[in-house]
């Protein structure tokens, strides 16, 4: 079963115009969707797929010029209620936190403080890094929504980098 971000993303994409798997997962790249929601390409088609079969969305196959025949996607009404659905769904979760490097933190009182403090020192460096990618990718979005989102996360990073700094401090003191 998919995630309802993938619901909300693919249902999202055919409420803006209609369209083939291809373009869908061609607007996700470029929109940069995978950064923040996991969606492989072969999610997209496999969802698609099955919310036309139950209804959500519509596929026609259309065949233009010298091309090979494509399955072109619109939402159905029944896909509209489904979006307004999951979307007040995922804005009533809470925030779920997901860090990689936790285990790191979980651990890093068993090994010695030179070790431990290289480390911390990286998760800095690499979230101070990426914040930094981050913002220069900002002014090349067109819509707000992915900007805001962009924004979001290199504040996140930002974040995540000065705790990591306090936390540090906290733990070894002043180096």
């Amino acid at each position: 079963m998919a995630s309802t971000s993938i619901e909300i993303m693919i249902l999202g994409a055919l409420i803006e115009r209609p369209m083939s798997a291809y373009e869908m997962d061609k607007t996700m790249e470029d929109r940069n969707i995978r950064r923040w929601i996991r969606i492989s390409s072969p999610s997209v088609y496999r969802n698609v797929i099955r919310l036309c079969d139950e209804g959500y969305a519509d596929g026609t196959v259309v065949k233009e010029g010298e091309m090979p025949e494509k399955t072109v996607y619109t939402i159905t009404d029944k896909g509209r209620q489904r979006f307004s659905e999951l979307m007040g769904k995922a804005a009533a979760l809470p925030a779920r936190v997901d860090f990689g490097f936790l285990p790191v933190l979980a651990n890093i009182s068993l090994v010695d403080e030179e070790t431990g403090r290289a480390l911390i020192d990286e998760l800095i460096e690499t979230h101070r890094n990426t914040a930094e990618r981050v913002d220069g990718l900002i002014p090349s979005y067109e819509r707000l929504e992915a900007r805001a989102t962009m924004e979001l996360c290199a504040d996140t990073y930002r974040l995540v980098a000065k705790h990591l700094e306090r936390f540090e401090k906290d733990l070894y003191g002043d180096a």
